[in-house]
């Protein structure tokens, strides 16, 4: 697998932006032009380096069984550190491959050349995650936490969650994000890229989740690596409940080198703990967005809307969350209906039961087990109607089973 670096241009499509690309080569003659745009202002913070595109290129290539060639220079600890990743990938997933990178290598000597950038950066999606990020780095904070550090910019990505060319969707939401970044004092950087908007690239497209979005978090960090000596990744899990996922305290920091820490930030606290505070945060009561099914709202109907919403609700914060969700179709006995699919899923449960507990909540508790065990039985019933889902001449069937199963006032999304 090769990469061939392209000249830095003004975007084509992002107005006031400029354009970095290159061409991706693999397989038998397989090409996917891959390219970042980042506001003009940010130019001269561009990477002249190679680290960016390999992470851009490892989870296919490892995906592929393919060696990857560069012809610009790659990190030395960089190169050292994803040793270790592959190695995590092929204990996670044994399909996946070893992979040989040929590429020249910049050693340490060589970044001391360059003038040390003094900034950090956290990825800011406006969800829970995000904002705990940012909370706990308030200098003087009411959370009961001390600062552990500072921010200085907020780094949001056009692409990922929302699609590339859907301006419709990302619109609203990147202005109720840049009002949140400017009532924080800190600086946004809107991002733009189309690593995830073509079906070649089947590790950013189908294998997000479980495997490449922190490659993909850190790519997008790693484009202005002059900028940064530092760049947070808001964690999913804790560190008492890790599994296999694309972004994990043990792999995010094998993606830095040797002038930028990448940080795999809050892995000590649980989601309802990470809530417990952003409900607290006054930015936040007016601009969280948690939910996947719309723009810059919340849709309140699906599971990770009313996970927000049941913990808000046992943790007594509705009051600060009223015009965060609609509330008029919020019921406990709903719960009883929750899809629990994944083990992230029965994480996030067992977080909320325990909570529940502490706070009295018994009518949770009984809600979220009886969602388990009707889980239980949905699980592999769900499996056998995706299964019917792939087949020709039958896939409307199984599209029609998984709804019948699934029917609810809670949307699995």
């Amino acid at each position: 697998m090769r990469f061939l670096k392209g000249d830095v241009l003004p975007s084509p499509e992002t107005s006031g932006y400029v354009r970095t690309s290159g061409e991706l080569v693999w397989g038998r003659g397989k090409t996917f032009q891959l390219w970042v745009d980042v506001p003009e202002a940010y130019a001269e913070s561009l990477s002249d380096t190679g680290n960016p595109w390999l992470l851009a290129m490892l989870p296919m290539a490892a995906s592929l069984g393919e060696d990857i060639e560069l012809a610009l220079p790659v990190d030395a600890l960089l190169l050292e550190n994803v040793k270790g990743v592959l190695a995590i990938w092929r204990e996670w997933y044994p399909e996946l491959h070893d992979v040989r990178i040929h590429c020249p290598v910049q050693s340490y000597q060589a970044q001391g050349q360059v003038p040390s950038a003094r900034r950090t950066a956290a990825f800011f999606s406006g969800g829970i995650d995000s904002y705990f990020t940012i909370a706990r780095r308030m200098p003087g904070n009411e959370f009961g936490i001390p600062a552990v550090g500072k921010v200085d910019d907020l780094l949001t990505v056009w692409g990922f969650d929302v699609g590339v060319y859907d301006e419709a969707q990302f619109r609203p939401l990147a202005n109720m994000l840049a009002t949140s970044a400017r009532q924080l004092e800190l600086r946004q950087i809107v991002f733009r890229t189309n690593l995830r908007a073509a079906e070649k690239l089947i590790p950013f497209k189908d294998m997000w989740r479980r495997l490449s979005h922190g490659a993909g978090l850190a790519f997008i960090g790693l484009i202005l690596e002059k900028a940064y000596k530092e760049v947070m990744i808001g964690s999913s899990y804790t560190y008492g409940s890790l599994f296999p996922w694309g972004s994990h305290p043990l792999q995010d920091v094998l993606f830095s080198t040797s002038v930028l820490q990448i940080v795999h930030d809050g892995a000590s606290f649980t989601r309802v703990e990470k809530t417990d505070v952003v409900a607290r945060l006054p930015v936040a009561q007016a601009a969280l967005h948690v939910c996947l099914a719309q723009g810059d709202s919340n849709c309140s109907r699906c599971d990770k809307c009313y996970r927000t919403m049941m913990t808000l609700d046992l943790l007594g914060h509705r009051e600060h969350a009223g015009e965060l969700f609609d509330w008029s179709g919020y019921r406990v006995e709903a719960i009883r209906k929750l899809f629990i699919r994944s083990k992230g899923d029965r994480i996030f449960r067992s977080d909320i039961i325990a909570a529940a507990k502490k706070y009295h909540r018994q009518d949770i508790v009984d809600a979220l087990k009886a969602a388990e065990r009707r889980s239980k039985v949905l699980r592999p019933l769900v499996k056998i109607s995706e299964w019917l889902m792939t087949w020709p001449g039958i896939w409307r069937l199984g599209i029609s089973a998984k709804a019948f199963l699934l029917r609810g006032p809670i949307r699995k999304i």
